[in-house]
């Protein structure tokens, strides 16, 4: 009867013991390739069950071990366990030695996990960084582009992707570029100053690598071309002429803003033309090549009902100044007013012819 006692007496404290110990799996990738992140993933959930086996805000830490040659600890990541069970943790494995690592999950009083639990994963990091050679020079001059040239091993036609940052900002991409059956590639990838640019390959297994480029120099500046002007009054029926002394080149003449302008203008060739795209908000503007003649402007509003002063300035021109001989050319009547003679000068005439036909007489 003791003996019999005794053994309910242990499976009596087995039973209580599994029933207390808590289940636990972590999962991971079993290759990354280096400067990839490496993810785990875990569950406290086991079998059929659909409650969690360790209470939703539990938290411990996975740890990533250096396990090739003397095991050392690389980084710690604190996980929390979530409603559904599950926990994750990422750690970055750029600039990591290749080799093998293991993924651990630490019980925090030896006794929290069950024996069938999984809490140690083994990791294998591969460095594909020395597949990618560049052949373009890593220093290279301001020119508006980053040249990119080089080969890929192992890839062949399949196309890598590249990913171009500057002071942690993207500029160009993800994007793939186009290989050839040896790998190699090409691409002018362009930007707006120098600097040090990190160019990321990566192709459809992940990340293969990062080389940095310095780029010297600056944009050469670009000067405004200067813009002079004249104005005038204009109506609907009695629009402003200007006349532009242009110089050889691209011109372009623009209107003040405020009231939705038209221009006309003649070329040098005696052609006319007509712009009409903008409103109210925006400057009507002409731009137009000239070999350095006068070009002739007639500028008046698009509503009958609108008037008011127009501002016309040209850039690349000598002069802009009213016209008084642009009316005719554009075919508008010049206002004519015929002038009589004042009536005391005529009535001083004809006292002079009465003066006169009395002296005969007498």
């Amino acid at each position: 009867m003791k003996r019999i006692a005794w053994l309910t007496l242990i499976a009596a404290m087995l039973l209580v013991s599994a029933a207390s110990a808590a289940y636990v799996g972590i999962s991971a990738p079993k290759t990354v390739y280096v400067g990839d992140q490496l993810n785990v993933t875990g569950t406290t959930i086991v079998g059929g069950l659909t409650k969690p086996s360790l209470n939703p805000g539990f938290s411990t830490d996975v740890v990533l071990y250096y396990a090739q040659g003397t095991k050392s600890e690389v980084a710690r990541k604190t996980i929390v366990v979530q409603e559904d069970g599950s926990f994750s943790a990422t750690f970055d494995t750029t600039g990591l030695a290749a080799g093998t690592y293991s993924v651990e999950i630490i019980d925090p009083t030896q006794t929290t996990f069950g024996g069938s639990s999984t809490t140690m994963q083994i990791v294998t990091l591969v460095d594909r960084s020395e597949s990618v050679v560049v052949q373009s020079p890593l220093n290279q001059e301001f020119d508006g582009t980053l040249d990119l040239r080089g080969t890929v091993s192992g890839i062949g036609s399949a196309g890598v992707q590249i990913r171009v940052e500057k002071g942690g900002a993207v500029v160009y991409g993800p994007e793939y570029i186009r290989t050839d059956a040896t790998g190699a590639f090409a691409a002018e990838v362009p930007i707006s100053e120098g600097g040090t640019y990190e160019v990321t390959f990566s192709d459809a297994k992940g990340y293969i690598g990062t080389v940095t480029f310095v780029v010297s120099g600056a944009p050469t500046a670009t000067a405004t071309p200067a813009m002079i002007s004249a104005s005038a009054p204009a109506t609907r029926s009695a629009p402003a002429y200007f006349e532009v002394d242009t110089k050889s080149g691209t011109v372009t003449i623009a209107t003040s803003v405020g009231i939705d302008w038209v221009i006309e203008y003649i070329d040098e060739d005696g052609k006319s033309h007509k712009v009409n795209d903008k409103g109210l908000l925006e400057p009507e503007t002409a731009v137009f090549a000239a070999r350095g003649g006068t070009v002739y402007v007639k500028v008046y509003p698009m509503s009958y009902n609108d008037s008011g002063t127009v501002q016309v300035s040209a850039a690349n021109a000598d002069s802009v100044r009213v016209s008084q001989a642009a009316p005719g050319l554009f075919g508008d009547a010049k206002p004519t007013t015929t002038q009589s003679a004042p009536v005391p000068v005529v009535l001083a005439l004809l006292a002079l012819v009465v003066v006169a036909v009395l002296a005969r007489r007498g």
